[in-house]
């Protein structure tokens, strides 16, 4: 893992970003549980691994003719382990199974990896146990970033830093990186930095 950054939500396409990116291009297409043969896949429940999961299969067709539609499969385990997924495990295996099936119906973009937002959001507040922000914490994050980027001396990463601090933003792993950056690029005595100077 060496030389690679963080990989956060912020850093994936959610799935409503590739719905919309769907419809755009493929207005008469449709978001389903319904195969190529006309039969209704089942929403299924499995024991693996010593753990009960949820399996849902979707299907993206892109015409209403589309013999070959992406076929999207996502597992989610019952219950929930986060405040994210419990209680609502089988939606979101069918929003995971959509985005999926979207890409594989090569009508999503994947530059920014197959799995969705929400699927590293609710992974990744399992793997370290701390809250992963909402949506509406990552515009907030976004927004702090911009900030945190737009501060010219180690001032003003000062000023702007104690403000992500008062709206608890502080332990975003985004935002801690970009502050870390800046105050490295920072000779410390409060100068002006050139952005041109990367």
């Amino acid at each position: 893992m060496a030389g690679q950054s963080y990989k956060g939500p912020l850093d994936y396409i959610d799935v409503a970003a590739r719905i919309v990116d769907f419809r755009k291009k493929h207005p008469e297409g449709s978001l389903t549980r319904i195969g190529p043969d006309g039969s209704l896949v089942d929403v299924e429940f499995r024991e693996f691994g010593g753990k009960t999961w949820v399996v849902y299969t979707a299907f993206a067709y892109r015409s209403p003719d589309d013999m070959r539609p992406g076929v999207g499969t996502a597992w989610e385990p019952v219950p929930g382990p986060t405040q994210f997924t419990r209680d609502s495990e089988v939606q979101n295996a069918e929003t995971a199974a959509w985005g999926r099936a979207i890409v594989a119906a090569l009508a999503g973009d994947t530059k920014k990896g197959i799995a969705s937002a929400e699927e590293i959001r609710n992974r990744q507040q399992k793997a370290t146990g701390q809250p992963i922000p909402t949506l509406s914490d990552a515009d907030r994050i976004r927004k702090a970033a911009g900030a945190l980027r737009g501060a010219q001396s180690a001032d003003a990463v000062a000023k702007v830093w104690v403000d992500i601090e008062k709206s608890r933003l502080h332990e975003a792993p985004e935002l801690v990186a970009i502050h870390d950056d800046l105050v490295h690029t920072f000779s410390g005595d409060g100068t002006q930095w050139d952005p041109s100077d990367g």
